[in-house]
């Protein structure tokens, strides 16, 4: 039975794959990084980078929760049942809500002035040494939350189209 697919609109598929390949760099090289010891190089270089690149990402990822409540999403047109539909649904606000509080956190986490790709150097808005630990810890905490629900998410993709179910084409 060929299933037909309605697809995200452009710029939503846009937005998520750029989310995708932004989050799934910070999220995995941010662990990665808090579990493995690295060389102090390695560890500035890549935290540098994270920073600078999820800095950049800030108001791509505000552009797409905009679009994302401005449009209608497509239905699943079968491919999935009522409770399938829901658990996807309550996964999805997870991970954006994840998300926001992993921006907010890390902007509230910096104790040093940082630049951003070496061209703008931003201030850090809190001195509070505390409150910066306290945002950094939500930050982490946080981090790996989104990590599993990623994990979840690649894998419920993986098993509808393994099963018949071209869940994946909504996003190509």
């Amino acid at each position: 039975m060929k299933m037909s697919v309605t697809k995200f609109d452009r710029l939503a598929r846009v937005f998520h794959w750029v989310s995708a390949v932004v989050i799934l760099w910070a999220t995995f090289s941010g662990l990665f990084l808090a579990a493995v010891k690295v060389e102090r190089e390695w560890q500035v270089l890549i935290s540098g980078f994270n920073v600078s690149l999820t800095t950049v990402f800030i108001p791509i990822f505000f552009g797409r929760v905009v679009h994302a409540l401005r449009k209608k999403k497509p239905s699943y047109q079968g491919s999935l049942n009522a409770l399938q539909a829901k658990c996807a649904h309550c996964v999805h606000v997870s991970m954006y809500l994840l998300i926001m509080l992993i921006i907010v956190s890390g902007v509230l986490m910096m104790r040093h002035e940082f630049q951003v790709f070496g061209i703008v150097n931003i201030a850090p808005l809190l001195k509070d040494v505390w409150l910066c630990e306290l945002f950094s810890q939500i930050h982490h905490y946080a981090s790996y939350i989104l990590a599993v629900l990623i994990i979840v998410h690649i894998s419920a993709v993986v098993w509808h189209h393994y099963t018949g179910k071209p869940i994946l084409k909504r996003m190509l």
